[in-house]
């Protein structure tokens, strides 16, 4: 089968990226020719397929108001975009196209030039943009399901976008013209990773045809397993407000003799390592750190923390943690409790409560038999509701029920 794979970044920029080049490497495995659409930009891995892609454009940093809204305009629809999928559809004849990340960079443009050519379309869905400006559902630190049903002007009221209110009024701006325009309705397929995001994302609104839940695989099932030894504490993830670190390190502040390793970056580096100091907490920041040193540290660590205050989908980082059979300690919120089973393969801790969180690290690392158990089970689920296998066959399973002819005339 002839298949384009798309989404805004080729090189493992984060857990989005990283699935959507897993997958490229997994259906090409099987046999299948594909084709990837990207946008250009200078960390992005070599590929075949350049030619076709979307120049580059860059939406973070300090950009000058004029910038500002000609990003936001672009982040919308882009004609450039329509025109590079539109010759890439024309010169390699897909069965299907599977969408990743596509809003701001490659723009529904893309995706209008496959319903235009009559070209089913999947997109799989990695956050909560089609319903939510903010993409989180989150409003400063609080869960938020405001714009609901299309009620987008909750974004610009709460300046939900990196709290300035320019952003947020671009992201609500794109969040109307997106509904209106209809694309959303026209894609043949969504795929949510999880129950929780498919349930949520339907109920807000989404003009979903149809969903497909497809809980992510993990690709690397070789990850050395826990040791489980004095190394304490381990968080990896990007280091901004909605993972909740700060809720982390306050409860490890009451925990002197547990050690933390924080291995990641992001936009709360500075602010963490402050909160750190003041609070007296054995914290050790690492900074980005390559694959093999995540699993190292994981194969020497007694608990994964992911004390995230947003609805979290199906973190990568949780699935590693899981395979290599290290106990994990989560929020009770999103789509972890689905992971974890409620509390049978992981300890869960209600969301934001320093104090809960201590008590239940404290208990998780107390109670050795039941930890192991749960890790124990976390593992075995793991290796069989995330397969490789059976992620690419339920992918394929959906790719061949599009590939009706004339199916949109």
């Amino acid at each position: 089968m002839r298949i384009v794979v798309a989404s805004s970044f080729h090189y493992r920029r984060g857990g989005d990226s990283a699935h959507f080049l897993d997958l490229i490497a997994a259906l090409e495995s099987r046999g299948h020719e594909v084709a990837v659409f990207s946008m250009q930009h200078p960390l992005n891995l070599p590929s075949a397929w350049s030619e076709y892609w979307v120049p580059y454009i860059e939406y973070r940093g300090d950009l000058r108001q004029a910038e500002r809204l000609r990003a936001g305009w672009r982040s919308i629809h882009t004609a450039e975009s329509a025109r590079c999928m539109s010759r890439l559809l024309s010169d390699f004849q897909p069965a299907v196209v599977h969408f990743h990340s596509v809003q701001h960079h490659l723009t529904l443009g893309a995706v209008e030039a496959c319903v235009s050519a009559h070209t089913p379309v999947v997109w799989t869905l990695h956050d909560y943009r089609t319903v939510c400006p903010a993409t989180s559902l989150l409003r400063g630190t609080e869960v938020c399901e405001r714009c609901a049903n299309g009620h987008f002007w909750h974004g610009v009221a709460g300046r939900c976008k990196s709290g300035e209110l320019s952003r947020s009024v671009a992201a609500v701006v794109e969040s109307y013209v997106t509904r209106a325009r209809g694309t959303l309705g026209a894609v043949d397929c969504y795929v949510a990773p999880s129950q929780f995001l498919a349930r949520t994302v339907v109920g807000m609104g989404l003009p979903a045809k149809r969903i497909e839940v497809v809980p992510n695989a993990v690709f690397d099932e070789t990850m050395p397993m826990a040791a489980g030894h004095s190394g304490g504490l381990l968080y990896v993830g990007r280091l901004s407000a909605e993972k909740g670190v700060d809720c982390l390190i306050r409860a490890a502040a009451g925990l002197p003799e547990v050690p933390l390793r924080i291995v990641g970056d992001g936009p709360g580096a500075e602010s963490l390592k402050a909160l750190a100091l003041r609070l007296g907490a054995d914290v050790v920041f690492e900074g980005w750190v390559d694959k093999v040193g995540v699993l190292a540290r994981m194969s020497a660590a007694e608990l994964l923390c992911v004390p995230s205050i947003w609805y979290e989908n199906c973190p990568g980082v949780v699935l590693e943690a899981m395979v290599a059979g290290l106990p994990i300690v989560a929020s009770d919120l999103g789509g972890l409790p689905e992971l974890l089973e409620g509390g049978q393969a992981g300890w869960l801790a209600p969301a934001g409560d320093v104090g809960a969180l201590r008590c239940v690290i404290r208990r998780a690392l107390d109670d050795k038999a039941r930890t192991a158990q749960q890790a124990a089970r976390a593992r075995s689920r793991v290796l069989l509701r995330h397969d490789p296998d059976r992620f690419v066959s339920r992918i394929e399973g959906i790719y061949r029920s599009l590939e009706t002819p004339n199916r949109r005339s």
